[in-house]
C-alpha cells in the first residue's frame, strides 16, 4: 500500500471532463504569518496543488492491518485510555494530525486533551515528544476537548481550529445539548489561542471549509430547525460565517435513517462539480459505520443509509471490528487517504489505580488509515508562475529556491492556473543581514 500511486491519465481533461477542475492548494511550505533568512541564504518556498481526480462511484478502501496511533501501544501517558477523533492536514512538506485522549477513564473522563503527531508519508507517524499539545483547562469556556476540524487558511496564514467542548457552566444540561462548538488560531498549529466564548451554541464534530469567495461553510451534528424535537445526534445541519466566527443556519442536511440509529460525524470536501460527505451511524448489533453521500450545492444532499460504504473489518481480532467512526479523508495524487477512530472488541480497559475495568460499548482507543487508490489526470493547462515584490521569477513548477539579495521583507508569490480558474499564494519573507 505504502507508497504506491495509480498511473496519470494524459490528455483526458478536455473540456467535458474538467470544467470543474480549478486549481485548488493543498498544502504550503513553509506555513506561518513570516518566513525567515538571511542575505544571499536560498529559502526553499514549495506550493502543491490538489490533483486532477475524482471519487469512483464504489469506494474499495483498503485498510491498514493496523492502527497508525493507538493508546495500546503510545508511550505517552496521557492517552492510555482514550485515543482518537484525527484531524489531518497537508502542510510544511508534512502530515500533521490533531487529536484527543486521556488515561482518565473509558466513558465519562475528567479530562480529554489535544494530541498532535507527524508524518512523512501519512502512515507512520510520530507522537509529539511535548504531548498534550494543549490541555482541555486552556478553553476559556469549557473542558473535554474533542473533535478537532484544523485547517490552514491560506488568506490569513493563520492555523485554524474549530472544536467540540463542554460548556463548564452548563454540566448539568440534556445530554449532548452542553456541547458548544469552540474556537482557535495558531502561526503554527503547536501554540493555539482559543476564543472566549463558544462561536455556536449546540454543536458536535464541526466540519469547516473556507470557500473561493473568503467565507466559509460547516457541517455539524446540531438540532433540526425543520423538526425541533429531533436530538442533534440524528441531524447533521449547515451554517455559513462570514468570519468563521459568528454562523448562520443554512438547513439541515443529512439526517438518521435506513440501518443506523444515529447520523453524526459528518466530513466534507468538494468532490468534482459538488461535495461529498462521510459520516457515522451506529446500528443494531452494537456496531458503527461510516456512510457516505452527495451534493450539488451542499444543502440537497443525496446519501445512502442502507449500507455502509466502510463498515467495521470482519476479522474479529482486527484493531477495528467493531467502530469505524470520524473520518477524516485526505486527496493526494492517485489516492485518497481516510484516517478515522476505531474501537475492537475488547470492551476492557486499565483505570490509572491499575484497576481492570470493562465498558459493554468497548473503547476509542485506536486511530485507522485506509487507502482508495484513483486514477489522477494529467491537467495539460496547469501551469504556474512566480513572482517577488512584484518582478518575474523562474521557478520549477510549484516550487522556488528563493535568495534575496537586500534586507528587509520581501513578498514572494506563487501562481497556479489552468483553463477554468487560479489559485495563489504569498509568502512574506523577512530577511536580515545577519
Amino acid at each position: 500500500m505504502a507508497g504506491q500511486r495509480a498511473p496519470k491519465r494524459k490528455a483526458e481533461c478536455g473540456p467535458q471532463t474538467d470544467a470543474w477542475h480549478v486549481p485548488r492548494i493543498l498544502g504550503v511550505d513553509p506555513t506561518g504569518p513570516r518566513v525567515s533568512a538571511r542575505v544571499g541564504e536560498a529559502v526553499a518556498l514549495r506550493l502543491e496543488l490538489e490533483p486532477c481526480q475524482r471519487l469512483p462511484a464504489r469506494q474499495e478502501w483498503r485498510r491498514l492491518p493496523g492502527p497508525v496511533l493507538s493508546a495500546a501501544t503510545t508511550r505517552q501517558d496521557w492517552c492510555r485510555v482514550i485515543l482518537y477523533m484525527p484531524c489531518v492536514v497537508r502542510a510544511d512538506g508534512l502530515f500533521r494530525m490533531w487529536y484527543v485522549g486521556s488515561s482518565d477513564h473509558a466513558r465519562s473522563p475528567s479530562y480529554i486533551h489535544l494530541g498532535y503527531a507527524e508524518s512523512t508519508d501519512g502512515l507512520r507517524w510520530q507522537e509529539h515528544p511535548h504531548n498534550p499539545l494543549v490541555t482541555d483547562d486552556a478553553i476559556p469556556w469549557g473542558h473535554r476537548f474533542q473533535a478537532p476540524y484544523v485547517l490552514y487558511d491560506l488568506q490569513d496564514r493563520l492555523y485554524k481550529m474549530w472544536f467540540t467542548a463542554v460548556d463548564q457552566a452548563d454540566t448539568e444540561g440534556a445530554p449532548y445539548l452542553n456541547q458548544r462548538v469552540g474556537y482557535g488560531e495558531s502561526p503554527d498549529g503547536l501554540s493555539w489561542t482559543f476564543h472566549p466564548e463558544p462561536v455556536l451554541r449546540t454543536g458536535r464534530r464541526p466540519c469547516v471549509l473556507k470557500m473561493d469567495d473568503g467565507t466559509y461553510r460547516m457541517w455539524v451534528n446540531a438540532p433540526s430547525r425543520e423538526d425541533p424535537g429531533l436530538k442533534m445526534t440524528l441531524n447533521i445541519a449547515s451554517f455559513r460565517s462570514t468570519d468563521g466566527l459568528h454562523w448562520e443556519p443554512e438547513g439541515d442536511a443529512v439526517r438518521y435513517g435506513g440501518i443506523y440509529r444515529s447520523c453524526v460525524y459528518p466530513f466534507v470536501m468538494p468532490d468534482g462539480g459538488g461535495l461529498a460527505m462521510w459520516f457515522g451511524g451506529h446500528r443494531d448489533g452494537g456496531y458503527f459505520d461510516i456512510s457516505f453521500g452527495r451534493a450539488r450545492d451542499g444543502r440537497t444532499w443525496y446519501y445512502q443509509n442502507d449500507m455502509p460504504i466502510f463498515p467495521p473489518s470482519p476479522d474479529r481480532e482486527a484493531f477495528d471490528a467493531r467502530y469505524t467512526s470520524t473520518p477524516h479523508v485526505v486527496k493526494l495524487p492517485g489516492r485518497y487517504l481516510m484516517y478515522y477512530s476505531a474501537r475492537d472488541l475488547d470492551d476492557g480497559w486499565t483505570a490509572p489505580d491499575g484497576s481492570r475495568q470493562r465498558d459493554p460499548d468497548g473503547v476509542y482507543r485506536h486511530i485507522g488509515c485506509a487507502e482508495l487508490p484513483v486514477t489522477e489526470i494529467e491537467d495539460p493547462d496547469q501551469r504556474f508562475s512566480w513572482s517577488a515584490d512584484g518582478k518575474a521569477m523562474p521557478g520549477d513548477g510549484g516550487s522556488l529556491p528563493f535568495v534575496a539579495e537586500a534586507a528587509g521583507r520581501h513578498r514572494v508569490t506563487c501562481r497556479a492556473e489552468n483553463a477554468h480558474g487560479s489559485a495563489e499564494y504569498t509568502w512574506d519573507v523577512e530577511v536580515t543581514d545577519g
